[in-house]
């Protein structure tokens, strides 16, 4: 897309402003060109496989429906990520569309610069905070090629994670502590927000301690040595993401403590959850990248995701893994990932009634 070229229709209404999906009726539509600043590494070096994970499938989904898409790394330091934003605003040629995450709430800032451009903006994974917004306010608006925001139900997750933790457990009262990710990052307190919902709910149990690490093995292994020294009673820890996790239940199988270890996150494909150790982990996290892929294609296309559930797109897509399940979930997404399927997702190609159905389940073998 050239900075000047081509004109788009912004039709003004009494409640805001609509922005028109790219789409004509006379003319082939050309597949868009899109960039993702991908705020991990291309590869995991000690911090997990999400970022890895995300941009392979979105790459995968973005193949399957023959679009362009590049993705720049930005190596865990948000510093850099904004450095990539202002480089890529500096090409002759600006993407059609941009997929940028609020890693260390950088995303206001790189909102305010793709302001007013051409290129329209999908936010995923981290939301704005609520006081961001109160700033520079939503979808559509101030910003009005900032066209959605696509995030993961992250308590709904968790809260069924806890579900299975506690279905494991038994009649023993759960004794709960917490590993969550720095508190500068949104996902962070969602997720633990969805444990303390489920303990709410099901009527017992206790929350010990709920700590911040910095999302490593190594960190989540030196707290929780600390946490089983100062708690003996526990026999529940959840954390965040598969590597706290992984250094949590190291830390657990070193003082053979007994201990049910849950993950936030699924584990690498050279590390099965079945036979590890690991009670439950949540599965398809890095999937969120592939659907913002299918919106895209389908606003492109002139089906507008805004009028299946809105702009701000809460996707309720994770799967729990647990020894039954894990075969078919690692063969699915680690042994056969390129031939996973995303064009069954799209409203434009599939125009049933309904919301969204983003779900693990239509890609994995048959049962």
């Amino acid at each position: 897309m050239r900075k000047s070229g081509l004109f788009y229709l912004w039709l003004v209404l009494s409640v805001g402003t609509w922005v028109a999906p790219a789409w004509s009726a006379t003319e082939p539509l050309a597949e868009p060109s899109i960039v993702f600043l991908n705020p991990g590494e291309p590869v995991d070096r000690g911090k997990g496989l999400f970022w890895p994970m995300t941009g392979r499938l979105m790459s995968i989904a973005a193949e399957a429906f023959g679009m362009q898409l590049e993705v720049l790394y930005a190596e865990r330091d948000h510093l850099r990520m904004l450095r990539q934003a202002e480089s890529l605003l500096q090409r002759e040629s600006l993407p059609d569309y941009l997929v940028m995450v609020n890693e260390k709430r950088a995303a206001e800032q790189m909102l305010q610069l793709f302001a007013g451009t051409e290129t329209k903006i999908l936010l995923i994974h981290n939301d704005l905070t609520e006081l961001q917004r109160s700033r520079i306010g939503n979808e559509r608006e101030q910003i009005s090629n900032w066209i959605g925001t696509a995030t993961t139900d992250e308590e709904s997750g968790t809260y069924r994670m806890m579900a299975e933790l506690y279905r494991q457990l038994g009649s023993t009262e759960p004794q709960v502590v917490g590993i969550t990710g720095d508190r500068s990052t949104p996902v962070s307190m969602k997720r633990a927000q969805g444990v303390t919902d489920y303990m709410t709910d099901a009527g017992r149990g206790r929350s010990l301690q709920l700590v911040f690490s910095n999302w490593s093995t190594a960190d989540a292994y030196s707290k929780t040595e600390v946490l089983l020294k100062r708690y003996p009673q526990a026999n529940v820890i959840w954390a965040a993401n598969y590597s706290m996790a992984l250094g949590a239940l190291r830390a657990v199988q070193a003082s053979h403590a007994a201990v049910v270890v849950g993950s936030s996150a699924a584990a690498p494909p050279d590390v099965k959850d079945s036979g590890q150790g690991m009670a439950v982990s949540l599965g398809s996290h890095f999937f969120i990248g592939a659907w913002a892929m299918v919106l895209l294609h389908d606003y492109h296309h002139g089906v507008d995701f805004a009028d299946y559930g809105g702009a701000r797109q809460v996707l309720d897509h994770l799967y729990v893994i647990n020894a039954d399940n894990a075969p078919g979930y690692y063969q699915a997404v680690y042994e056969q990932t390129d031939e996973l399927n995303f064009r069954v997702f799209s409203k434009y190609l599939h125009p049933e009634t309904g919301g969204y159905a983003f779900s693990l389940e239509p890609l994995l073998p048959a049962k």
